[in-house]
């Protein structure tokens, strides 16, 4: 892997489409991208009213464009963080579901989940419904969406309801991961916990395959080793978690730094950011029994990354992997294409960004043979930035 070269991608224009983001104000920040099932690409995003309101705003790219913006919600009481920001997705049909935070008590970790389910293409949104039922005040976030075994809209979260309510307290207790359900009939269903000691603040991702729900988030042991974990559920059962790799990462403290699954029919590949004995990289395996086992970790990264990783298929035998990697002088978005094979092509550099926070978790979504990316820039105020790439240009 040290023997690879960054290549800046310098494209023409004839290769490099443009396809202008929807109108926003300036402010907006933190995009979050979800492919359809018919073949377009969801945007949500939060946009600035004024000093103390948000909007959560969304849109749809189809036949090459995207849809005027539309808001879903408002408030001044969203719980806006760079790390666990809003996300939109679609469940299928003319059905979507939009998340994000909202404060419920006075301490700095107070916040609740809210989801919303569209089921006319996002012309109307039900009252917000809370997937927790637990009624403490504390953190409940990184939600990911994804289809259940009835195809009704599943979701897991990491749930705060036993840690109080500051994280300067060594004391406090275990972060939970749980899970739920919801439909139009019947709204949440019961919720269930999954594994009750995980890492507090790294992000999760979910995959659904033809026999199994496949859930994956950064663990927390006793000795504070935190390595990936997958849980693996079917119709009847949730199997107990296990490691994707041990890695045995030793880290006295949440790195915000969260794994991310994607699956082609029963193909399934996983993602994440390990630092064991103070050497970080970027990490890929892939399964090919719909998550039962992962095959050996591929390493990915240049040496310096930084993590925050996205991850889709691009063909039954490829998937293209994107993480933040910094070099003596600039941080950036960089993407590569890895082959069931383990053969990694050569990482690109997608576009400079700005080190530290204010890039958020950069996304990535595949639309029939071209990849968008976005991201958020600070310049006066904060903006969303977008590049379209054919995936030829990574081969």
């Amino acid at each position: 892997m040290n023997k690879l070269i960054f290549i800046l991608l310098f494209l023409v224009s004839c290769s490099n489409p443009k396809f202008d983001l929807p109108k926003m104000k300036e402010g907006s920040q933190y995009p979050r991208l979800a492919s359809t099932q018919d073949g377009g690409l969801l945007m949500s995003w939060f946009e600035k009213i004024d000093s103390v309101n948000w909007s959560l705003n969304w849109s749809e790219f189809q036949n090459k464009k995207w849809s005027i913006s539309k808001t879903i919600s408002s408030s001044r009481a969203y719980f806006v963080n760079w790390a666990d920001f809003p996300s939109i997705y679609h469940i299928g049909g003319d059905s979507i579901a939009a998340h994000w935070l909202e404060r419920s008590g006075a301490g700095t970790y107070d916040y609740d989940i809210k989801v919303v389910t569209s089921y006319n293409r996002g012309e109307s949104w039900s009252a917000p419904q809370t997937p927790h039922n637990d009624g403490t005040l504390g953190e409940h976030g990184f939600l990911s969406f994804f289809n259940d075994m009835n195809n009704d809209l599943g979701m897991i979260w990491l749930d705060g309801r036993n840690m109080s309510s500051s994280h300067s307290d060594m004391g406090y207790g275990a972060m939970n991961l749980y899970q739920t359900s919801s439909n139009e009939k019947s709204g949440m269903i019961l919720e269930k916990k999954l594994d009750g000691r995980v890492c507090e603040c790294c992000p999760t991702s979910a995959v659904r395959t033809q026999n199994s729900l496949i859930f994956a988030y950064r663990d927390r042991g006793e000795s504070e080793i935190r390595d990936i974990n997958i849980v693996r559920c079917t119709m009847d059962k949730c199997d107990d978690p296990y490691p994707v790799y041990k890695d045995n990462w030793k880290i006295a403290g949440c790195p915000v730094n969260g794994p991310m699954l994607a699956s082609d029919d029963n193909n399934v590949a996983i993602a994440w950011y390990t630092a064991p004995n103070s050497q970080p990289m970027v990490n890929l395996a892939f399964s090919n029994d719909e998550g039962v086992s992962f095959e050996s970790p591929i390493r990915l990264d240049m040496s310096k990354p930084i993590g925050r990783v996205d991850l889709t298929w691009i063909s039954p035998y490829e998937v293209m992997a994107s993480w933040i990697e910094s070099s003596e002088q600039t941080t950036n978005i960089v993407a590569s294409i890895i082959s069931r094979d383990g053969s990694i092509n050569t990482p690109y550099i997608i576009s400079e960004i700005q080190p530290g926070r204010v890039s958020g978790y950069p996304q990535m979504e595949k639309v029939n043979n071209q990849i968008m990316f976005a991201w958020t820039e600070l310049e006066n105020e904060s903006l969303i930035k977008s590049k379209w790439l054919p995936i030829s240009a990574f081969r």
